[in-house]
């Protein structure tokens, strides 16, 4: 592997030379370009990237460039797209340095061949900053949301019941205040143990097997981070989880960032830590540090104790969780948990919910709504008898009273007052009726719902069912809003909110083994670095916002890279994808973008290709639509040009 590196820098420092820029003509350029691409694709879905596998990939990128012209190459934009994916896949840190090269590369290269052109390096520079802060935001926002996950989960795990008996039963415990029984008595024992030992900090975590997620914790220390989640490869914690045994060091001279739950310089003078055992099985660590006077061995013995303490209060908590939740629902709920534990998409969730639970309680109907407060709209997700996506208001029925009373709603008739269980119009209910809501940590979620012929038919059981039922679709729903919020970031442009280059590939493949025809439009806005330069690259970033939230809603729309920009219409002819790139052109040249009391004009250039007409794949679909847009720019720019009348030119 190093000496794979150091042909690395040998090949950098030939490239930069100008050696390699030749010009080995169009045909072959395309064969290198073919294999570029190939690779580009292999490492966008290899599941781990190395080093190694980037450094190819640029080395590829650069010789592809070279071989072709240097700066004059028609394959220098491939650097483009080339800088967003490796963005995406390699760590901030190889991502700078790596592409930091290539730029001098190109520089130099250019500089000692006499080709030396600023516009476009500069151009590529710009690129390589902007792709990297979008990205680090992008990745930041990412892992901020995986640890949220990995929070709920761990919690969800280390305060359910217990199961010595081999039962798979479980619980969502989730705060204090919702369920004292479990949580409060441990908090009250840190606190105790806390007070104790005149510590600085003490904190539990929950252990998962990977990480360690933090359960309860006191400290006097601003800096103490309240949600943090540790890595179990950190040296200290990994020996302890691995000996199971406590430690006492008593002279703490590491920065304290290396106990991982504070975000600055604290001056620790001890610390103990000890694994959290049930039944022989790592449960947590309890961590106790103190500033000032350092911990002896009698406080170490002490110590052991206390954490063997906390191990018995944690068993004894689940087993009376166990006996409290056990009944004959149980069994059938705990099955369901497991499966809501495992689903990830919410309507597959809820599906699986009605149709698990409904023969359980042995009602006639049961339904599930997510709610959207702030627009005092509910949405049916899934029922038994309601259309999907029935839309209702909160003000007017049994439901909405759910979530307005953030409390289960149990009535034995409804005949009685000609109560309305959704929305006014509907078919007179007659029966019983239970509701409860699925409550996340400051909002309701949605509601579960209950209907039965019968009078008087739900009792307290039921209503103890749901509760559970609902504690454990609070968690799923969450881990599901969070999964897709992680997935739409990983797919959509930051600043646009349009399709990011990589999923937009992705969807025009899709779309094309679909679709027995449709049409890929191309755009590029003319003289964009005029306006970056006249007016700043906030007021660009203006105009980039304006175009996606133009085009947001006109097919699959994506964000192609820099100002550029493509639409795929599905099952659409050419006349609709000309139709529509009319009125986008004309609606642009009639619009002005407001920045800073500032009125900024501009234009597009438009290249439109149809499938199958133009090509029979996407790589050749994308190549006429940049074609046919290139001609647009080369020939007076504001103006639409189609992929198919280039080829008649060229056959003429």
């Amino acid at each position: 592997m190093i000496l794979f590196y150091i042909i690395g820098i040998i090949y950098a420092l030939i490239s930069a030379r100008g050696v390699l820029c030749l010009n080995i003509g169009i045909k072959f350029g395309y064969i290198i370009f073919a294999v570029v691409i190939l690779y580009y694709f292999l490492y966008a879905l290899k599941k781990k990237i190395l080093l190694y596998d980037t450094i190819v990939a640029s080395i590829l990128t650069n010789l592809l460039v070279q071989l072709t012209g240097g700066l004059k190459s028609i394959f220098f934009i491939l650097y483009f797209p080339a800088v967003l994916v490796i963005g995406y896949r390699e760590n901030q840190r190889n991502y700078w340095i790596i592409t930091t090269i290539l730029f001098l590369i190109e520089l130099f290269s250019s500089i000692f061949k006499n080709q030396f052109s600023a516009l476009p390096l500069i151009i590529f520079g710009i690129a390589i900053i902007i792709n990297g802060i979008i990205v680090e935001k992008v990745l930041r926002r990412e892992e901020r949301f995986k640890r949220s996950l990995t929070r709920y989960e761990a919690r969800d795990y280390f305060f359910g019941p217990a199961n010595f008996e081999a039962k798979n039963l479980i619980t969502s415990i989730k705060d204090i205040d919702r369920h004292p029984s479990i949580e409060r008595p441990l908090l009250f024992y840190v606190k105790f143990l806390h007070n104790l030992f005149r510590a600085h900090t003490t904190a539990i975590f929950a252990y998962n097997g990977e990480k360690l997620v933090l359960v309860q914790g006191f400290s006097h220390s601003e800096l103490f981070i309240n949600d943090a989640v540790l890595d179990v490869e950190r040296g200290l914690y990994r020996q302890i989880i691995a000996e199971r045994k406590p430690v006492l060091i008593k002279e703490f001279v590491q920065n304290s960032d290396e106990l991982g739950y504070y975000k600055g310089d604290v001056r620790i003078s001890s610390v103990m830590i000890a694994p959290i055992l049930i039944l022989d099985h790592v449960e947590g660590i309890l961590v106790i540090d103190r500033k000032g006077e350092r911990f002896d061995e009698e406080a170490k013995a002490l110590f052991d104790e206390a954490t063997k303490g906390v191990g018995f209060l944690i068993a004894m908590l689940r087993l009376y969780e166990k006996e409290r939740y056990e009944s004959k629902y149980l069994s059938s709920i705990a099955e369901l948990a497991r499966k809501l534990q495992r689903g990830l998409e919410l309507r597959a969730i809820v599906n699986d919910t009605v149709k698990s639970f409904r023969p359980v309680l042995n009602c006639d109907e049961l339904s599930i709504a997510s709610v959207d407060e702030l627009n005092n709209q509910g949405t049916v997700l899934e029922s038994t008898y309601l259309k999907e996506n029935t839309k209702f208001s909160l003000d007017e029925g049994l439901v909405g009273l759910v979530v307005k009373h953030r409390n289960y709603i149990i009535k034995d008739d409804l005949s009685e007052g000609n109560l309305v269980v959704l929305k006014k119009g509907e078919k007179r209910a007659r029966g019983s009726f239970l509701g409860v809501p699925v409550k996340g940590d400051n909002e309701v979620l949605g509601v579960i719902w209950l209907e039965d012929h019968r009078k008087k038919r739900f009792g307290e059981e039921d209503i103890e069912a749901l509760h559970i039922l609902s504690s454990q679709l609070t968690l799923a729903w969450q881990r599901a809003m969070l999964y897709e919020r992680v997935k739409e970031l990983s797919i959509r442009d930051g600043l646009t909110g349009l399709y990011n280059h990589r999923h937009f590939q992705e969807l025009l493949e899709q779309e094309m083994k679909k679709n027995k025809e449709l049409i890929l439009i191309l755009f590029d806005i003319d003289y964009f670095k005029k306006i970056n330069d006249t007016y700043g690259h906030q007021a660009g970033d203006e105009v980039l916002k304006f175009i996606g939230r133009l085009i947001s809603q006109t097919g699959i729309a994506g964000r192609y890279g820099g100002e550029e920009f493509a639409i795929i219409l599905p099952g659409s002819n050419l006349k609709k994808g000309v139709e529509l790139a009319v009125r986008l052109k004309d609606h642009i040249n009639k619009s002005e973008v407001l920045f800073n009391q500032l009125k900024i004009k501009f234009t597009i250039s438009i290249g439109i290709a149809h499938y199958p007409q133009d090509a029979k794949n996407r790589v050749d679909l994308i190549e006429r639509a940049d074609k046919a847009l290139y001609s647009a720019k080369e020939t007076g720019r504001n103006k639409i040009v189609i992929a198919k009348s280039i080829n008649e030119k060229g056959s003429n």
